[in-house]
């Protein structure tokens, strides 16, 4: 038996994926603890696994609903400044906190969704290994490929190869203050730095939920990189209800 951690953003997307992993590792006879904000933790116990919090002070519960509120009034260069700095925020809690919380919940793997740039950097001072989740679109950077944050066709000629490289260098100038904070622990925990965005994910399986069909074509995956297709597990999740009475109305339609 091993004791695997689960370590995702407290939104209900990236849990809805990282927790069904968690419940095949636990009826496979592995014990599964999740580490994350109070926000979590509801859904994870209610999953049947385990949950050690991080950031309670900083983090009460509620907290990712206020951000989210909060973001919500905000638009354009105010919002993206508001958004930097909880990414910021959250960086520097991972990094404090949840190597400490790995330790005493006696953690022996971890599964990170690629969302936390932080993953590799926590795993390799722990020692341990780590596998990457991407729960929404594939994060992987790729030249030919156009950066997630836009709209753009794909085009493997020269002017898309050009266009996609202006479009990942804003990207890199826009998170310089998260790589910041990440550089900054590694040098102190004496890890060398990271050289590329791919390299914070891990080296020994990525895993994606997103049927390989919705992707643009890629060249570059390593050899380790699954598509898997989605992870659903309804058992345990909170009934949604739905007004079935409408079908009436539609199909007048």
């Amino acid at each position: 038996m091993t004791h695997f951690g689960l370590i995702c953003p407290s939104s209900t997307g990236h849990l809805h994926t990282m927790l069904p992993l968690g419940q095949e590792l636990k009826r496979r006879g592995h014990r599964v603890t999740l580490v994350g904000i109070l926000d979590s933790q509801e859904k994870t116990l209610a999953a049947g696994l385990e949950f050690q919090v991080i950031g309670e002070s900083d983090y009460p519960l509620g907290a990712t609903k206020d951000l989210y509120t909060q973001l919500g009034k905000l638009s354009g260069l105010k919002a993206l400044q508001y958004t930097i700095e909880q990414l910021v925020g959250a960086a520097e809690l991972m990094l404090k906190e949840v190597p400490a919380a790995i330790k005493i919940a006696g953690i022996e793997a971890l599964l990170i969704d690629q969302a936390f740039a932080t993953g590799k950097t926590i795993a390799q001072y722990l020692d341990i290994p780590f596998v990457s989740i991407a729960s929404a679109l594939v994060l992987n950077q790729e030249i030919t490929v156009p950066p997630l944050f836009t709209s753009w066709n794909y085009d493997p000629s020269w002017r898309g190869i050009l266009r996609n490289s202006l479009g990942y260098a804003l990207f890199a100038q826009i998170g310089k203050p998260v790589a910041k904070v990440i550089q900054s622990y590694r040098q102190q925990w004496s890890l060398p730095p990271i050289n590329s965005p791919n390299d914070v994910y891990s080296q020994l399986a990525q895993i994606s939920q997103q049927p390989a069909e919705f992707e643009f074509p890629r060249r570059d995956l390593p050899g380790y990189f699954h598509f898997t297709g989605p992870y659903h597990y309804s058992g345990t999740r909170q009934p949604t209800s739905f007004p079935y009475k409408l079908n009436t109305i539609f199909n007048l339609y």
